[in-house]
């Protein structure tokens, strides 16, 4: 889930200090909530792909970007959320070792899709939040 602002102005470091720390604090907000409700959604197991859920914050060029990461960096805890979040199907029929010894594991995994979820229940309520305080910001440095 990603909560982006852009075409703030043509360049956002026009902006005084006070109207960046706003529209920043928005993402911020918007993003940690995010953060909290896909923690809350994600399925429990042993707990680790909870405790991996976290926060991402980038300042680009005329935008800032929150996004929530529902794994670490790593190709094994990435390959883990993305079967969790949109499942796993695998054909081969059977379960045993093949030959070289390779075991190959087969069956389904049905989604548990709270990345998705989050998005469809905060995704409104986060644009709203950072309209708001865009138009806030834009107000106090007289552009509207």
């Amino acid at each position: 889930m990603k909560v982006e602002v852009e075409k703030l102005s043509a360049n956002i470091k026009k902006y005084p200090r006070r109207q960046r720390k706003l529209i920043g604090d928005a993402v911020r907000s918007s993003t940690l909530e995010g953060v909290a409700k896909a923690r809350a959604f994600a399925p429990s197991d042993t707990g680790a792909l909870r405790r991996g859920i976290h926060a991402k914050f980038e300042f680009r060029k005329n935008s800032f970007v929150g996004s929530v990461e529902a794994a670490p960096a790593t190709a094994k805890d990435q390959i883990k959320a993305l079967s969790i979040e949109f499942g796993r199907q695998y054909t081969s029929r059977t379960r045993q070792p093949r030959l070289s010894g390779k075991f190959k594991t087969t069956g389904t995994t049905e989604p548990h899709s709270f990345i998705r979820t989050t998005w469809l229940l905060l995704g409104k309520k986060h644009m709203r939040k950072i309209k708001r305080a865009i138009n806030k910001a834009a107000k106090e440095n007289g552009l509207k």
